[in-house]
């Protein structure tokens, strides 16, 4: 039987290399996406399906199963409130001229949820990596599928219409394009370019995944729904123009690092 000594040994050498990592010896929370800009005269919710169909069939590019709303078919979740611009149609709940922020380094996820009945065009969803901003999605591309019971999680392809990258802490550095690029309308997620009054011009709403949230109007967890509108409310009020699900897991080079520390460590104490 190991000693009392070595035990407190081995626990000590696991801290240490947790330290060399940059993590705490006690268990740190998962990287999280955080809505600021989250004012009650900004409190949104997404109750018109907006043209979407779920799950979405494959077809002419548009539909998709879009921002989860019950008049399209999703099973209610516990993000779900009522929308009174649509007879209380129950929808996700978040805020519109709201950003998301990203408390730690960690590799996003966006996926692609669909355009709803939107007949503008051209538009597009940008990231900023490799010091320049790339169009990831746009309104050609498919959107991933949705369905079965709550929870319900989406079903993309990796690289088609769902991509990847890693960012840093601070805002998540993407935007949407309506119209060509150049000329076109820019709603950028920096802090000051999605302007929080709908009726001047278009802008997106941004809600915490309504199956994941523990309750309505939640503002941090590990994935968000992105809604555009594309047209000044309350002419066009839906935030289904442009569905884009982000999400976010830690940094896979550091768990590795984490995962060869232990295994080196549990080598070590057979070896004793």
């Amino acid at each position: 039987m190991k000693s009392r000594r070595s035990r407190r040994h081995i626990a000590g050498a696991l801290v240490l290399a947790l330290a060399g990592l940059g993590i705490a010896a006690t268990s740190q929370a998962a990287p999280l996406l955080t809505i600021v800009n989250t004012n009650d005269a900004n409190k949104e919710v997404t109750g018109d399906p907006g043209g979407t169909s779920f799950p979405w069939v494959n077809g002419a590019p548009g539909g998709g199963p879009g921002v989860p709303s019950a008049g399209a078919g999703w099973p209610v979740g516990p993000g779900f409130a009522a929308d009174p611009t649509f007879n209380n149609a129950l929808g996700t709940s978040g805020w519109h001229g709201a950003y998301a922020q990203l408390n730690e380094a960690a590799t996003v996820t966006f996926q692609f949820m669909g355009i709803g009945d939107s007949t503008i065009r051209p538009k597009s969803f940008e990231v900023f990596t490799g010091g320049v901003w790339q169009s990831i999605f746009n309104d050609q591309t498919a959107p991933c599928g949705a369905a079965g019971a709550a929870p319900v999680t989406p079903n993309c392809t990796p690289g088609a219409n769902q991509k990847s990258f890693a960012m840093s802490a601070g805002y998540v550095p993407f935007r949407y394009l309506i119209g060509a690029a150049g000329t076109g309308t820019y709603l950028t997620n920096n802090g000051s370019g999605n302007p929080d009054d709908v009726a001047q011009s278009p802008g997106y709403f941004l809600g915490v995944d309504p199956y994941l949230a523990t309750g309505t109007f939640q503002t941090s967890n590990t994935a968000v729904y992105a809604g555009l509108t594309d047209l000044p409310s309350p002419g066009d009020h839906d935030y289904q123009d442009f569905g884009v699900r982000i999400s976010v897991v830690p940094e896979p080079e550091s768990m590795g690092l984490l995962g060869l520390a232990v295994i080196g460590l549990m080598v070590t104490r057979r070896r004793r």
